[in-house]
């Protein structure tokens, strides 16, 4: 005769005590069961990318309160705020030593924190929304990354405690990734059962870092690092936690990078999942600052030069998307007919392009870093103070990070047509309008130098160009993207950490805001979450016994 089992659910209580309650019965065969609850804690800690974090002015208004200036809760409200601020407006409001985070931005609809949080008495909706943004949620752009929270947390803690035996596992994700892959790629292959079993040894509390992106990223790293101890020393009150796995999107692999390799917190991190990095920059910043922002994005962010320079040319984060050294020579390029220029020629972008004064195709106009002095009283301190930038927190930020990464590193990045991407910027002459033919100019003459007549903004520059003995307006193009990438970063950035890292895989249908809205993504994620968790080593580590999932 079968023994019967009686599954008793366990009670998890305010201080973390787990109880387990059971009802008086006549007396019968059958036998209680109780899940033992996990007590050893592994925090996963999502890094927002470039403008994914809610940020507010430290100035207070006459209630004592500051008030946001960046707050991404919805596509409407953000449009809102942005499409009819002009550059001046913008220069004033996103200014990094005028702004910090804002942790008040909107939480998912229906996320309640799984495991590691109270089921008895019930949580109150109030008590749920304290514990997310205790956790970060609400530091970060609720539109873009609301739903992948609560899909993270939902799926990495998903133990079904009323089941019997191993069946507690069954419904989740992570056994479907025993019998199938993630991607077509070196090193991945499916979850083994021990692998699966030992990730639901611990609990995965999901847990979000926002930063002032308009601040140099070795400054987001420093909060990052402290928000690492924050958390394991929370989770050490009444569990067992010792490291914790870092996720990160676009920009903010840049920060986890600093922070665990620079500020030396690498062995405070079991490994890092990266999505969509711009591992050694992203020709598409050079782009914007030039051009604007294309399609409806550019309504917020800027849709010409004057609107984007205004902001780029004071915020050290966003310079530090700019491609480094290590991105390579020649990705600029000038196309004169016959005639071809590429830059940087000596692997130095910070001098060869970014702090070229007076250029048409160096990254900055000075004229506009400051639209709020119209006379340009001001335009040589400007510059220095932007010289500045260029020479210390970014291009000694590129250095630093240079071909290192976490040892247990897990990327994937775009790598799609359909999302063309700019890898080389190409600035093209147009034939002109009486002859509909270019008339070659002669490499001896300084085409570099030409003086602009008028410049579009949206990546259109009519220069004076020397033809011979002769001078004529000539207008030049900034070319379509043309490399395969996600629409913001090239395929050569986002796979520049093969041989470096534990997997890099490309996926095409990548959409860089969206790269963690996709199953494929997200499923990527969660696979190389578990296979990380196999790190873990005393007191964390302990080996698998008979009542491990399947």
């Amino acid at each position: 005769m079968a023994t019967i089992k009686r599954i008793i659910p366990p009670r998890i209580l305010k201080s973390g005590v787990v109880e387990y309650h059971s009802v008086t019965s006549p007396p019968d065969d059958s036998i209680a069961m109780c899940h033992k609850v996990p007590d050893r804690i592994i925090p996963v800690i999502f890094v927002p990318g470039v403008m994914g974090s809610n940020l507010q002015s430290i100035t207070k208004n006459k209630g004592g309160k500051s008030n946001p200036v960046w707050l991404v809760n919805s596509t409407l409200g953000v449009a809102l705020s942005w499409a009819f601020q002009g550059a001046e407006r913008r220069k004033s409001l996103l200014d990094p030593a005028k702004t910090e985070l804002y942790r008040a931005g909107d939480l998912p609809a229906d996320a309640a924190p799984r495991g590691v949080f109270h089921t008895h008495p019930a949580p109150t909706q109030e008590e749920i929304d304290q514990e997310l943004r205790r956790r970060g949620w609400g530091e970060v752009s609720h539109l873009s990354y609301g739903p992948w929270l609560k899909w993270l947390e939902e799926s990495l803690n998903d133990a079904d405690y009323s089941k019997s035996g191993m069946e507690y596992a069954s419904s989740g994700l992570r056994p479907r990734l025993m019998k199938e892959l993630v991607a077509n790629a070196p090193g991945i292959e499916p979850l083994t059962f021990d692998e699966v079993g030992l990730s639901y040894r611990y609990q995965f509390p999901v847990h979000a870092v926002g930063y002032n992106w308009l601040q140099s990223n070795s400054d987001s790293a420093t909060r990052l690092e402290a928000k690492i101890d924050e958390f394991i020393a929370y989770y050490n009150r009444t569990y067992v936690c010792q490291n914790v796995i870092l996720v990160t999107h676009s920009m903010g692999g840049l920060v986890a990078r600093y922070c665990t390799q620079v500020r030396k917190q690498q062995g405070k991190v079991l490994g890092v999942v990266h999505g969509v990095m711009p591992a050694t920059g992203a020709a598409t910043a050079y782009k914007r600052v030039k051009a604007g922002v294309e399609g409806v994005a550019g309504i917020v962010v800027g849709d010409d030069a004057a609107k984007v320079t205004a902001v780029f040319a004071q915020a050290p984060g966003p310079l530090q998307l700019l491609p480094s050294r290590e991105y390579g020579n020649g990705w600029l390029k000038i196309k004169n007919g016959d005639q071809r220029i590429s830059l940087p020629l000596h692997n130095d972008p910070y001098g060869e392009i970014y702090t070229v004064r007076g250029k048409w195709w160096g990254l900055i106009d000075d004229k506009l870093i400051n639209p709020s002095d119209p006379r340009k009283k001001t335009l040589d301190s400007d510059w220095a103070a932007f010289e500045t930038l260029i020479d210390k927190p970014v291009s000694q930020f590129h250095d630093a990070i240079a071909h290192r990464y976490h040892p247990v590193t897990y990327a994937f990045y775009g790598d799609d047509k359909a999302h063309s991407t700019w890898g080389d910027v190409l600035w093209e002459r147009k034939p002109t309008l009486a002859t509909g033919k270019l008339n070659i100019v002669k490499p001896s003459e300084d085409i570099q130098g030409s003086r602009v007549l008028h410049d579009s903004g949206q990546g259109q520059q009519v220069l004076w160009l020397k033809t011979g003995n002769t001078a004529m307006p000539s207008v030049f193009t900034l070319a379509e993207a043309n490399e395969h990438g996600d629409g913001t970063v090239p395929i050569r950035s986002g796979k520049a950490p093969q041989g470096k890292v534990r997997v890099c895989v490309g996926y095409p249908g990548v959409e860089h805001e969206g790269a963690y809205k996709e199953e494929k993504q997200r499923l990527f994620t969660l696979w190389s979450i578990v296979k990380i968790a196999q790190q873990v080593k005393p007191p964390l580590r302990y080996e698998i016994d008979g009542d491990c999932p399947p």
